[in-house]
């Protein structure tokens, strides 16, 4: 269950530090948390809220440096109900007024289907399974640059075109198998 929170008494006494806005879909409770001494905490529902929710009490005594919670039951919604809950202590001296949503209720979901086939272990695909065209067509460039390198150094015989053939091989072995991961 989710929770509006509201701090009484923070910086000085009296004072509501409330949220602008709070959204729910189903029954919530109001957290009223004191920093201070002990007040007398009034809260109402607007006209449209007052049709689709009903707060467990109107007015909660919150002692000093504790929280108190008052619940929110919510009726059954098809559309969404916007309204204004007002906060008031000191005698209505002080008040916050919070714009509340209330939501159609999610308890039953979002209504996405998800096939039951997701939650079973996936297997690995093979190797022709993982080869495609694009693979097909890599392993045959990194096989045509070996054959090549290879070409190179054997017909000038030079050990440093040799080395240049074996990183060139390297290279080859090392992109193949990258890409087959």
């Amino acid at each position: 269950m989710s929770a509006l929170e509201i701090h009484l008494n923070r910086e000085r006494p009296r004072v509501i530090d409330a949220p602008g806005s709070f959204v729910a879909d189903g029954p919530f409770d109001v957290a009223l948390v004191n920093h201070g001494g002990g007040a007398h905490v009034h809260l109402a529902l607007d006209e449209p809220l007052a049709r689709a929710a009903r707060l467990r009490t109107e007015t909660e005594y919150v002692d000093r440096e504790t929280t108190a919670s008052v619940g929110v039951e919510v009726a059954d919604l098809d559309e969404p109900v916007t309204g204004t809950l007002t906060v008031s202590t000191g005698y209505g001296n002080e008040s916050e007024h919070i714009e509340l949503r209330v939501e159609p209720s999610r308890a039953e979901g979002y209504g996405i289907d998800v096939d039951e086939d997701l939650g079973q272990p996936q297997s690995e695909p093979s190797i022709r399974e993982a080869l495609d065209a694009e693979s097909v067509g890599l392993l045959v460039l990194a096989g045509g640059a070996l054959l090549a390198a290879v070409g190179v150094a054997v017909l000038i015989e030079s050990s440093i075109v040799v080395a240049a053939a074996a990183l060139v091989a390297l290279v080859t072995v090392v992109g193949v198998v990258v890409a087959l991961m």
